[in-house]
């Protein structure tokens, strides 16, 4: 999904139109059917799961059903099938109850595996509450290398590795031989384990095999590492016959020089790490756009729904436009299809190009051919296109008087937004601040200091760098310098493990001098500092980003993801993000919505009921009885979905239609935001309010949810 367009950025979790459908009748009867084979033992155990998990994720009801009546093997083989189709909670269940029953079977080893593999971190407690009673060795093993993966904290990564260590030393025969394994899996290498390696790498069989690949693997490592960097090894010649042969010989038509240079400066770059890499001229202009927050076009987010990878039963569509924009203005709103522009059919077209075809010169007329559902005939909308500046902050004021920012990225403006936006909610009466730092992906250094700053008191260290020679790159300290702060009042940011880079940096120092309680979950852990520099050889028209140091915080600590160190900044208080709608349903917004039912209900009921639908948006109670005439719309709906799922739905759609209307994007959300909850709680508590809560309707129940009333 190039550039990520193709996703809906709504309050619903990403949604694909190209999802299966609900399980019809033939399904049913199938998985039906497979699920009596395995209580009858009739087949292999991993073909017949492989036949039900081809079936979906509508068939998970009836394996979750059937668990508990199959034999442990066939019960291991279905809960995999489970956690692969979204029903990762139930799988990981049914995986812990057959190691804790059958701790001394084969089939224990094959359940702690898969816990692993497809447990994620919903089977790290359980593994540490396993491995803490496993007695068996190779259980021990076995459930260890299941936690190094599933691990999220670094507790965890430790107690893994502390106890294939221990078990490997302890370990005789075939179980040493498997704790070798483990161990070199994880790149933890010693004398030991590389002899009994060098040992068992002469065993025929997978495990033989197995220790040649992870020997063959180390010795490539060590040979990079160690390699000689003799000057001017990387020769012209070479260069000209590499390029010499593949034009001559290369079954496609050879590429222009300049293509092949871009991809050998991209090579250099890749070779280093994931962070660094060469911007050839075109990708270096867009990278400019998206760190200033402009481009010149028509101010809309687009992309294809429908069965996205189907250049013929896909629509291009308007994913919302951006209220400020000239698309805005001119008459677009969310969801239209977008059939033509300039009278050339999208149909058939791939996404960039179409991106690219509404983009130009700023002052441009571009003629786009839309069609909305609530209305018969196509219409073709000018659009001027303009230089659309992208918000980088959004704020509001919570009852309370708790005032809440969002913060997108750090890019140009930044700081002058965010700083804007906390004085006015100040001068409003603000007596809380929460900070949204979520999904930020980072952006300018500096901008995270200057953020960072306005919290700080006195000569503080924020963030230091450190590079490999601190004769090419100098250790860089980045202190407070604005001795002006704003008030001492409870400050509270929430992150999640798409909070990266910068966003680390102001959580980091703000958590460090305890000016700040960080509530989500871990962030990313990108703890390196990369240099863009423009090459002088093409007119500064690319580019090189540079992985030049690494940063610390203030207590020294780094933030930076290893393969031994999770990293990143954990929150003071941690708490996941509750969906709110089943794995099976989130996918059939986008049949409702293309079937037009969400556009029926709100083109004949927005008028009438705009106040209530306006306080529902804000607020439902979670009760779709409070939605004028919603039995009769969910009595119409062609899809299978419960009235919950389908009252969570209506609500996003009319948080859609209503932000279209006022120009104004509904960016908050007190009922259904776990993690904002919790920070409304939290600050509310500091300001030794929290029996407040129970007075303010969106905030009732908060206090016994988060089990503040037993504090």
């Amino acid at each position: 999904m190039k550039y990520g367009i193709r996703i809906a950025a709504v309050v619903l979790a990403t949604w694909a139109a190209s999802a299966a459908l609900a399980a019809d009748q033939s399904k049913s009867d199938e998985a039906t059917a497979i699920l009596a084979q395995m209580k009858r033992e009739e087949a292999g155990v991993w073909d017949i799961s492989a036949r039900l998990e081809k079936l979906g994720p509508e068939v998970a009801p009836l394996i979750e059903q059937q668990l508990d009546t199959l034999t442990p093997p066939y019960k291991v083989a279905a809960a995999r099938v489970l956690c692969r189709i979204g029903s990762v909670a139930r799988g990981v269940k049914a995986l812990v109850e057959v190691v804790r029953d059958q701790p001394d079977s084969p089939v224990a080893l094959d359940a702690a595996q898969l816990l692993g593999d497809h447990g994620r971190s919903q089977a790290e407690g359980d593994l540490v509450h396993l491995l803490d009673n496993a007695k068996a060795t190779s259980l021990r093993i076995a459930l260890a290398r299941a936690l190094w993966s599933a691990a999220t904290t670094e507790e965890s990564w430790e107690k893994a590795n502390t106890t294939l260590r221990e078990t490997f030393r302890t370990a005789t025969g075939e179980d040493r031989k498997e704790g070798a394994l483990a161990l070199a899996e994880i790149n933890d290498f010693d004398d030991e384990v590389l002899a009994v390696l060098e040992q068992l790498q002469v065993e025929p069989g997978h495990r033989g095999g197995e220790a040649r690949a992870v020997l063959d693997l180390k010795k490539l490592r060590d040979n990079v590492r160690n390699a000689p960097r003799a000057e001017n090894s990387f020769q012209d010649a070479i260069l000209r016959e590499v390029l010499l042969r593949l034009q001559t010989f290369h079954v496609d038509k050879p590429k222009t020089f300049e293509d092949y240079r871009n991809a050998a400066a991209k090579g250099m770059a890749a070779a280093l790490d994931p962070f660094t890499g060469y911007y050839d001229a075109k990708e270096y202009n867009e990278f400019r756009e998206n760190m200033t927050g402009e481009y010149a076009g028509i101010g809309a987010k687009v992309g294809f729904l429908g069965e996205v990878d189907d250049p013929e039963n896909r629509t291009f569509s308007v994913i919302r436009p951006i209220y400020s924009g000239p698309a805005y203005r001119a008459g677009m709103r969310s969801y239209d299809e977008i059939v033509a522009v300039d009278g050339k059919p999208a149909k058939g077209r791939e996404l960039q190009e179409l991106v690219d075809s509404l983009k130009g010169i700023a002052g441009t007329t571009v003629n786009v051919t839309i069609r909305r559902q609530s209305e018969p005939e196509e219409k073709v909308l000018a659009i001027t296109r303009e230089t659309v500046k992208l918000q980088s902050a959004y704020f509001k004021m919570l009852p309370g008087s708790l005032g809440y920012v969002k913060l997108l990225h750090f890019g140009n403006d930044a700081v002058k937004e965010f700083g804007a936006a906390v004085d006015e909610l100040e001068a409003a009466g603000m007596k809380a601040l929460v900070v949204d730092l979520r999904n930020n992906p980072g952006g300018l250094l500096q901008g995270a200091v200057d953020i960072a700053d306005m919290f700080l008191k006195d000569d503080k260290l924020i963030v230091r760098s450190e590079g490999r020679d601190p004769r090419i790159v100098p250790e860089e300290r980045f202190v407070t310098a604005d001795p002006a702060t704003h008030p001492d009042y409870p400050l509270v940011l929430l992150v999640n493990g798409n909070s990266a880079s910068a966003s680390e940096i102001v959580a980091g120092a703000l958590q460090d001098y305890h000016r700040a309680t960080l509530i989500g979950e871990r962030t990313y852990g990108k703890g390196s500092v990369q240099r863009l520099m423009e090459l002088e050889s093409d007119g500064k028209r690319s580019a090189l980003k540079v992985t030049i140091a690494k940063y610390y915080l203030p207590s020294g600590r780094s933030i930076h993801r290893t393969h031994t160190d999770r990293g990143g900044v954990k929150p003071d208080i941690e708490i996941e993000q509750e969906a709110k709608l089943d794995s099976r349903d989130s996918a059939k917004f986008e049949e409702i919505r293309s079937a037009g039912s969400f556009d029926a209900y709100t083109s004949k009921l927005l008028e009438p009921s705009r106040q209530l639908l306006e306080q529902l948006a804000e607020y439902d109670g979670n009760d779709w009885a409070k939605y004028p005439g919603f039995d009769q719309w969910y009595d119409g709906l062609k899809v299978p979905i419960t009235k919950d799922s389908a009252r969570v739905m209506l609500r996003a759609w009319v948080r859609i239609k209503l932000g279209d209307e006022t120009g104004n994007e509904y960016f908050v959300d007190l009922q259904d935001d776990t993690q904002l909850a919790r920070a409304v709680a939290e600050t509310m508590s500091q300001l030794g309010r929290k029996d407040e809560l129970e007075t303010i309707e969106v905030y009732k129940g908060l206090a016994r949810r988060f089990k503040l009333d037993k504090q």
